[in-house]
């Protein structure tokens, strides 16, 4: 028999995924301008709002692992969010769990909207009925791993159309939700 070393890495709480079949992107302010209420003059386009690493592996036709990394900015005083996305086969689910720092997990469908907490060790389920988005609430980096069905597919467009319909800031050191 043949002990192998792995083929990817992901250092939990320190760290990326690193390896084989690893795909990384970030995305700078200018990318994501528009979901924010206002457009903040003291942030360049080009800084960095999150990054996305993502392992696929060509022959799984399942499951795909992943992880987010999202830095301690405010827009106009609106704390980082990703764009947040529907599954486009809203069957399938997904899962979070959080790995450093703080943040929310907002859930929206037609009737209900909610945030969840996360923080290092928390677990979420994502039901795929429900669009979702991170935000850093804190004041370091955000990271949350994510393991979702391949089927599960991204559907932004829908977000574009009708947008989450809370935001989130940071007014005087306090979370403030409008």
């Amino acid at each position: 028999m043949e002990i192998r070393k792995p083929k990817n890495i992901h250092a939990y709480l320190n760290g990326i995924i690193e390896g084989e079949n690893v795909a990384h992107y970030v995305k700078p302010y200018k990318d994501v301008m528009k979901i924010y209420k206002n457009i903040d003059e003291n942030l360049t386009p080009e800084t960095i709002m999150y990054e996305v690493y993502s392992l696929f592996d060509q022959e799984d036709k399942y499951l795909l692992w992943g992880l987010t990394i999202m830095h301690p900015i405010t827009v106009a005083q609106e704390c980082n969010m990703t764009r947040g996305h529907y599954h486009a086969d809203k069957s399938q689910p997904e899962i979070y769990f959080g790995l450093a720092g703080r943040g929310l997990l907002m859930h929206m469908r037609e009737d209900e909207i909610f945030a969840e907490e996360v923080y290092e060790g928390s677990i979420h389920y994502i039901d795929g009925t429900y669009a979702h988005r991170l935000i850093n609430t804190g004041s370091t980096d955000f990271k949350v791993g994510a393991c979702w069905p391949k089927l599960a597919g991204h559907d932004y467009k829908a977000i574009e159309d009708k947008p989450f319909g809370v935001r989130v800031y940071k007014k005087d050191g306090k979370i403030v939700l409008e």
